[in-house]
């Protein structure tokens, strides 16, 4: 089961996202573009800051993706000395999107960026595994974003939004599982490097199965993780109850989902 809602999670990782507690210098520092810790994973997506990197905004439109773009490079080297060229979504004035390298060896790296006629400098600590969820709201925190994919007694499928607007942005709104089977379809990053320790998953306190996390298969450093179906154990949990996956004994940033 693989399923994308691309117009939400192409914005999630190819816009800017401008964010009040990275301070603008002539630094770079680098955090995970799913709930912006600064622990990342090889083949995730990340996203660095730092003052002037470029004169406008340039988005990738194309697959693969470039090591060149807006002018911009990355180079990432790492613990063992080696230099990687690193894959660009965005770049702008304040923040350059980009794909940590498959190939980066775990233990702190250095990140070096040329840019808009500068250098910038920073370091970054890779995992194995770093695991994280996007949100709707951007922020690491809130309602996933997620799909809901419901499959009658007829076997047909149907596809909504676990979340909907609301005055400060996306809220919770309720997940049916009163017939039927439900799945939960999360959207993450830096968690496709896990063990054959199965990922783990509650809602509310409530276990509930994993059925895959691995590769998106479409997104570069895109993960997914299809929880469902969901136990009718869960009806009635109400509003905002707590959304944990765990992946090798880390658990990503803690979201929030509605059941009714």
């Amino acid at each position: 089961m693989r399923v994308i809602q691309r117009g939400l999670l192409t914005t999630l990782f190819l816009t800017a996202i401008p964010l009040s507690v990275f301070s603008q210098s002539t630094s770079f520092t680098t955090a995970s573009a799913g709930n912006w810790t600064p622990i990342v994973a090889p083949d995730s997506i990340a996203a660095g800051f730092g003052s002037g990197l470029a004169a406008s905004t340039t988005s990738t439109t194309t697959l693969p993706l470039s090591t060149t773009l807006g002018g911009a490079t990355i180079t990432i080297t790492d613990r063992t000395g080696k230099k990687l060229p690193a894959q660009l979504f965005m770049v702008s004035p304040g923040q350059i999107n980009y794909l940590i390298p498959a190939a980066a060896a775990i233990g702190l790296a250095t990140v070096s960026v040329a840019a808009n006629n500068s250098t910038f400098t920073g370091s970054v600590d890779i995992s194995n595994v770093s695991p994280a969820i996007f949100t709707a709201n951007n922020t690491g925190y809130g309602v996933p974003a997620a799909q809901v994919l419901s499959v009658g007694t007829d076997g047909k499928g149907t596809l909504s939004a676990p979340y909907q607007p609301g005055i400060f942005g996306f809220t919770t709104k309720p997940v049916d599982i009163s017939s039927g089977s439900v799945y939960l379809v999360l959207y993450g990053t830096g968690l496709r490097r896990h063990s054959a320790i199965p990922v783990k998953a509650s809602i509310g306190g409530i276990s509930v199965p994993v059925a895959f996390a691995g590769p998106q298969g479409t997104l570069p450093g895109l993960d997914q993780v299809n929880l469902g179906p969901l136990p009718k154990s869960l009806s009635g949990k109400g509003s905002d109850v707590n959304l944990i996956v765990t992946v090798d004994g880390s658990p990503a940033n803690i979201t929030r989902v509605a059941i009714q």
